[in-house]
């Protein structure tokens, strides 16, 4: 995967993607965020560095929940919905994730691509 691919993958809103990719992709986003609180959790009694790993949670927070959005927007497109509902994701977070990852595609090309997985 080239990093262009990786960016469009990670924050771009056209195109599609497939069920596998958004799962994938947004366990990878689970993960990272799951680094920083594990880290707090290690360094009890250690103030300072637990102050630390809670700013580097916020950021990953952040730009995890840009990324999920992103993922939403072209899973959604490959449904062939709008990727206005995306923003469902910010009630629902796992939830929505693991909706968007099992309900199937489009089959076939729509207005938002003719394949998933690429950019449009």
């Amino acid at each position: 995967m080239g990093s262009r691919t990786f960016f469009w993958l990670f924050f771009g809103l056209s195109g599609r993607i497939s069920r596998i990719t958004h799962f994938w992709a947004g366990l990878l986003l689970y993960l990272a965020r799951l680094y920083p609180v594990y880290k707090i959790i290690t360094s009890s009694g250690n103030e300072a560095a637990q102050t630390s790993w809670g700013g580097v949670f916020l950021m990953v927070l952040g730009a995890a929940i840009v990324c999920h959005i992103s993922l939403a927007v072209k899973r959604l497109h490959d449904l062939n919905a709008s990727g206005w509902f995306a923003f469902l994701f910010l009630i629902g977070d796992f939830l929505f994730w693991i909706v968007l990852s099992l309900i199937p595609g489009h089959s076939g090309p729509n207005r938002y691509g003719s394949r998933p997985d690429a950019p449009n």
